[in-house]
């Protein structure tokens, strides 16, 4: 994974639910990364500056419950 994305979010079941999540949380689709695992699963990760925090707490709270806190 580059550097430039550097905060897993989670796991989808395709490409256009995570997408679709992203957009729902505000997150240009220029920084997202997405990546096919070996079981049909997409593990999306973003770009730690279009989430306008630098620190180090778990952003994946927003999966789950569809935003960010």
């Amino acid at each position: 994974m580059s550097h430039l994305f550097d905060t897993e979010v989670g796991d989808f079941s395709s490409e256009k639910a995570a997408e679709d999540w992203a957009e729902a949380n505000g997150i240009d689709l220029r920084d997202i990364h997405t990546r096919r695992m070996g079981d049909g699963r997409i593990t999306l990760s973003v770009r730690r500056s279009s989430l306008g925090d630098s620190s180090d707490r778990d952003h994946r709270f927003g999966r789950t419950t569809g935003f960010f806190r």
